[in-house]
């Protein structure tokens, strides 16, 4: 995927200013950044959640202009990309057999038994076989998280976007999620992730962006930028994450 010159505003607000980004086939690009900075709202105009102003977006020979965009190429980049909400989004109504099937009945156009099968298949992929039946009530966060992430998985995206996976856990329950996801970027997976989880940030990540006030302002691979940042704003607020700098050091 590759993004150029991704621009969003919201009435006289500017979230973002001009975003270029590539996100390698089978690499993990990690985001970072203050509270503000356009991290959510970058990651939803890339799956057409929030439509971007202006600016272009790459998926392997679908080539989008935001300005110009059809309804046929927002499908067709939705087809190509699945998103791991902050807040799960599951329906509560369902099954987390039921919520992983919705998209390929409904997005892919597999039969009920087809679905259903592959449904199978990524929960146990997530550790979640005996947990197929329960209703979103039944699960714990880290559990209703996991299901997300199967919900994204099955749909066999060329990029996962994950937008903070773990920002509404419990502490005890981030762990659970940052494994999932850390054996899916180990078999290959390519994914644009926004987390404040530095330490996992460090170990899973290729490239690691810091984005502030809607602009790409430092890119580079974690242990470079964590250690070495060359903008002053990175060192302002890696020091501030990390509380003394020395300690990413």
């Amino acid at each position: 995927m590759q993004v150029t010159a991704l621009k969003k505003s919201f009435g006289k607000t500017v979230v973002l200013r001009g975003i270029d980004l590539t996100v390698p086939d089978g690499k993990v690009i990690a985001v970072i950044g203050p509270s503000g900075s356009g991290k959510s709202t970058f990651l939803r105009c890339l799956d057409y959640l929030e439509k971007p102003d202006s600016g272009t977006i790459t998926l392997d020979e679908l080539v989008i202009q935001a300005d110009q965009a059809h309804k046929k190429d927002v499908l067709a980049l939705r087809r190509g990309t699945a998103m791991v909400f902050q807040q799960f989004n599951l329906f509560r109504g369902r099954t987390a057999k039921e919520n992983v099937m919705e998209g390929l009945v409904q997005v892919k156009r597999l039969s009920e038994k087809e679905a259903g099968e592959a449904a199978e298949h990524y929960l146990s992929e997530v550790g979640l076989a005996n947990r197929m039946n329960y209703y979103p009530r039944q699960l714990s966060g880290g559990q209703q998280q996991r299901v997300g992430i199967a919900r994204a998985l099955a749909l066999e995206p060329k990029v996962i976007l994950l937008d903070e996976p773990t920002s509404a856990l419990d502490p005890e329950m981030i762990g659970e999620v940052l494994v999932v996801i850390g054996k899916q970027a180990k078999q290959g997976k390519t994914m644009l992730i926004v987390s404040h989880e530095m330490d996992f940030v460090r170990e899973i990540a290729d490239e690691v962006v810091f984005l502030d006030n809607g602009l790409v302002l430092e890119q580079g691979p974690p242990r470079d930028l964590f250690i070495n940042p060359v903008h002053e704003r990175t060192k302002q607020f890696l020091a501030r994450v990390f509380q003394s700098f020395d300690y990413v050091i």
